[in-house]
């Protein structure tokens, strides 16, 4: 897994990992309640009805996911849509309202993005970014013990810090 959420979210997942077995569940639609995501199911499947199960998903998620999904769903992906039970459509939803993953492992420093820890910030004079501790040492960017969500926040904490602690 890859992306903005999953980079926002390694920071508690690797805290997680330490403590034991991590679990997810990533909804697909959610945007949809599970009952309005059925009455979509059952739209599609009318309309694809002749066609294969495999084929009948292109609407509704990403092609690169349509094969897991096909695989999860326990349905045969050769089968007619219009022989899909209602059983087997539940559970096509309730698998993409709730996509349940086991996290074995983060990908390590050498994948990452940004960085967890530094200097604490109570050790820090806000206003020039210079210790509280050593006289003359200013500190800025990542080397500080903050984090922004993913979406350039950080960058701007580097950018801002930085120029504070020039100018002091």
């Amino acid at each position: 897994m890859s992306g903005p959420i999953v980079i926002d979210m390694s920071r508690y997942v690797g805290d997680a990992l330490e403590k034991g077995e991590v679990q997810l569940s990533i909804d697909f639609k959610p945007a949809l309640t599970k009952d309005v995501l059925d009455k979509r199911v059952i739209s599609d499947f009318q309309l694809l009805r002749n066609k294969v199960f495999k084929n009948s998903l292109k609407k509704l998620l990403p092609s690169s996911l349509i094969p897991i999904i096909v695989e999860l769903s326990n349905i045969d992906p050769e089968k007619k849509v219009a022989e899909i039970s209602k059983e087997e459509r539940l559970g096509l939803v309730s698998l993409l309202k709730d996509f349940r993953l086991t996290v074995l492992k983060l990908d390590g420093w050498e994948k990452a993005i940004v960085t967890a820890g530094g200097v604490n910030i109570k050790e820090i004079d806000s206003t020039t970014m210079k210790s509280k501790l050593i006289d003359n040492l200013y500190f800025a960017g990542e080397m500080i013990d903050v984090y922004g969500p993913t979406g350039g926040y950080n960058l701007q904490i580097c950018w801002s810090t930085g120029i504070l602690a020039a100018r002091s």
